[in-house]
């Protein structure tokens, strides 16, 4: 729930939807994870 409040509020702030600003937070970790992933791959 205060997720979903502090959502709320930046897209508020932000003049975006909570569901744009929620796909752009997520997306831009995503980016993030697949250039700098925070656990390491090993091949077996």
């Amino acid at each position: 729930m205060l997720v979903w409040l502090r959502l709320k509020s930046l897209a508020y702030q932000t003049g975006q939807t909570i569901y744009k600003l929620k796909h752009n937070l997520l997306s831009n970790y995503l980016i993030e994870q697949l250039k700098r992933p925070d656990i390491a791959m090993s091949s077996v």
